[in-house]
């Protein structure tokens, strides 16, 4: 299908990579409602919220005119009803929606109806909801090349999202061992930023992706008892660096490697120094490239 054929609605966080990537990519892509500044949004938060009528005028009015054959749909703040106004505007096209969340963080599947098609990359929700699932994909345009000698031996870059506690906690312990850490805690929305004192700002993904190649290894920190793989722990097999993350269901991941890879609560953190030091397992391309967006769309839309 031609990429002209396919609109993708996505939520845009300030200095959103994947917003930008998508554009990058060729594809139609807009937000799904108007007013972006910081006032609009807590006005159309509040009026949603307070469930005041006339909600769809908050509606983007491109997806509506949009004439494509496609719509695939990303879950941050959509609604049900959002779902049902573009299939009336546009009653013959496929709808996808796309959870790049755990389903009970975001819009419920069984609220869904059943003309859209739901794709999750959890698959614990795909077996509960009866979702397909789909692996989380990586834009190409961004794999970069480790530097020689990295400034930090690991780096966290990432919003609170409720872990900060473990999060500084897990900095203390590595900052005891010796190690060289960088942590970059952002607050969940921009507004909240002047919440807590250790909150920084956003970074741009060619910020991050500086750091990212200056360090031995990234932390990734997933929800009690997640498994599925996360864009953080495929950053790190795609770039040539480490990842140490406590999602368990890595192992399950068909590029998993344990010179990439240390699993806390699983693997001796008392030997978290010889995985530092160890040389990291090359992929091929051939390997990576089965994960980029453009065939993670393909497959979704011919599903």
């Amino acid at each position: 299908m031609d990429k002209k054929d396919v609109c993708i609605v996505r939520a845009k966080l300030k200095k959103d990579y994947v917003f930008d990537a998508i554009q990058h990519y060729g594809y139609q892509i807009y937000t799904p409602y108007k007013g972006n500044s910081i006032l609009l949004r807590i006005m159309r938060e509040a009026w949603f919220r307070l469930k005041l009528p006339y909600q769809k005028i908050w509606y983007n009015a491109r997806v509506r005119k949009a004439d494509c054959k496609v719509f695939v749909v990303f879950d941050p703040l959509i609604l049900p009803d959002y779902l049902d106004w573009i299939k009336g505007n546009h009653p013959d096209s496929q709808i996808i929606l796309s959870y790049e969340n755990r389903a009970d963080r975001t819009i419920n599947p069984d609220c869904v109806s059943k003309f859209v098609e739901k794709w999750s990359y959890d698959q614990d929700d795909c077996k509960r909801y009866s979702m397909k699932w789909s692996s989380p994909s990586f834009f190409m345009e961004y794999k970069r090349t480790p530097r020689q000698n990295p400034k930090y031996d690991v780096v966290y870059v990432g919003r609170d999202k409720g872990r900060a506690g473990q999060l500084l906690q897990l900095e203390r312990e590595l900052n005891d061992k010796g190690l060289r850490t960088y942590f970059h805690i952002c607050a969940d929305r921009q507004f909240l930023k002047f919440k807590r004192k250790y909150y920084k700002k956003l970074l741009t993904y060619e910020e991050y992706l500086d750091l990212l190649i200056d360090t031995k290894a990234v932390l990734n920190v997933v929800p009690e008892g997640q498994r599925s793989i996360t864009q953080r722990e495929m950053e790190a097999v795609f770039d040539g660096i480490k990842c140490i993350t406590n999602n368990r269901g890595i192992h399950d991941f068909e590029l998993y490697d344990k010179n990439t890879y240390f699993i806390l609560g699983e693997d001796s953190f008392d030997e978290l120094d010889v995985f530092l030091n160890r040389a990291v397992k090359e992929v091929s391309n051939e390997r990576i490239k089965k994960f980029d967006f453009d065939q993670k769309l393909k497959m979704m839309i011919h599903g």
